[in-house]
């Protein structure tokens, strides 16, 4: 597990679909499906391509707190006459939770509504949220990246499902958000961010 502070690292959040993302509806906070990636607010989840660590595209703002686990899943296989037996990977399971200061009712709006597998790869908007009712493909789930501020490298983690969502009320009045995202795709640590490449491509495979 590995705890990053906020003003430490800079996170990009978007989702894998390259035709439509999610939008923020104004004061409302009401999550939807966008055609394309025509806003570039910070509180909207873009499309991957459009991620960018260095110029801050789909920065996450008001970002208190950063914590990564890498870990895998094994499975045991025990042999007769062997104490020890043996870990045999899987595949990998990736867990971020991302702590932020609550200024509206995004991503609240987004776990109520069940999107919690990206949107679909669809023309008709109003059906573009992605239901996770079928084997998930190369726009399947969220896109993050997670870079040092001091360029050194940058942790990309595609396949992403948004798991868990929770609020806190601090002593000082502050309202925190907890999103909590899942990845089974191994992730890939660069110097550069890797939006380019698709789920499902040799280097995110499924």
């Amino acid at each position: 597990m590995v705890y990053f502070l906020g003003r430490d690292v800079i996170v990009c959040l978007g989702v894998e679909n390259t035709t439509n993302a999610m939008d923020n509806q104004g004061t409302s906070g009401a999550s939807v499906v966008a055609s394309g990636s025509s806003s570039a607010a910070n509180n909207d989840l873009l499309i991957r391509t459009s991620l960018n660590t260095g110029t801050g595209v789909g920065k996450v703002d008001d970002l208190t707190g950063v914590d990564i686990t890498l870990g895998s899943v094994d499975e045991d296989i025990a042999y007769m006459g062997q104490r020890t037996a043996l870990k045999a990977e899987i595949k990998k399971e990736t867990t971020i939770a991302l702590t932020k200061k609550k200024t509206d009712q995004f991503f609240s709006s987004a776990f109520a509504q069940g999107m919690r597998y990206g949107v679909a790869d669809t023309a008709t908007v109003d059906a573009a949220v992605e239901l996770g009712l079928q084997q998930p493909a190369a726009g399947f789930g969220f896109r993050i990246c997670v870079g040092l501020k001091d360029d050194a490298e940058v942790i990309t983690v595609a396949g992403c499902t948004f798991s868990e969502y929770a609020t806190t009320v601090n002593a000082d009045g502050v309202t925190e958000e907890t999103l909590t995202f899942i990845s089974h795709v191994t992730p890939v640590v660069a110097a550069a961010e890797s939006v380019s490449a698709a789920l499902g491509s040799s280097t995110f495979p499924l």
